[in-house]
């Protein structure tokens, strides 16, 4: 049993790592809707070439073509800095689609025991739903940071689909903040909490069809 899990989950992951790493490319590099198809079929076809040596790869590869100076040191220096926090920038990028399923499961679990709470108001859920918003938001908040990370710090996108699921993901995650401090309070204005709770489950329906429309590509489903 514990075989056949393993498979199916190595199965998933190379059935969705290729289109998730070219999708994480294109948004970095904001391309548009149209130029993330062409990198998409771009990507399907193989490539054999040679890569060039530059010549302060030269020089590092074989001290005998030259002195490295005091000035080439110097830049190579700060562009090994900068490439480090970029590589950091980007590996956590990398981790928001695995991340954000867990707030999508916690606020969709969340309005699921407040919806039995409103249908059996003596089932005392209300610990339940508190830890499942408390747990939520933030996941919500994690995921969201790394979201724009993945895409790339900039407050507009040439994909219309980027920009929409961008700033649906930073509401969500302001919206699970609000729940927070709405059920802090001793005593929670419930309608206020179930209309915050529905309001998040109807815009991760439309979230998570923009990132699989980033992902697997535009009209995935074939609408």
């Amino acid at each position: 049993m514990t075989r056949w899990l393993a498979s199916l989950l190595l199965m998933f992951i190379l059935a969705t790592s290729l289109p998730a790493a070219y999708a994480h490319e294109a948004h970095r590099q904001d391309m548009s809707d149209a130029e993330l198809v062409e990198m998409r079929q771009a990507a399907e076809e193989v490539h054999d070439g040679a890569t060039g040596t530059t010549a302060r790869e030269a020089v590092i590869a074989d001290p005998a073509n030259g002195a490295m100076s005091a000035d080439i040191h110097s830049e190579m220096m700060s562009d090994h800095s900068e490439a480090v926090a970029f590589h950091t920038a980007d590996f956590l990028g990398r981790l928001h689609p695995a991340l954000v399923h867990f707030p999508i499961a916690l606020f969709l679990a969340a309005g699921l025991a407040e919806l039995i709470l409103f249908a059996r108001p003596a089932s005392g859920l209300e610990p339940t739903v508190r830890f499942l918003v408390y747990t939520g938001a933030a996941g919500g908040l994690l995921a969201a940071l790394l979201g724009w990370l993945a895409a790339g710090v900039r407050m507009s996108d040439r994909s219309e689909t980027l920009g929409l699921h961008r700033w649906t993901g930073t509401g969500i995650a302001l919206a699970g903040i609000l729940a927070t401090a709405i059920i802090y309070r001793a005593k929670s204005d419930r309608l206020l909490i179930r209309l915050v709770l529905a309001g998040i489950a109807i815009a991760l329906l439309f979230q998570s069809y923009w990132g699989a429309e980033m992902s697997l590509g535009p009209n995935h489903m074939n609408m």
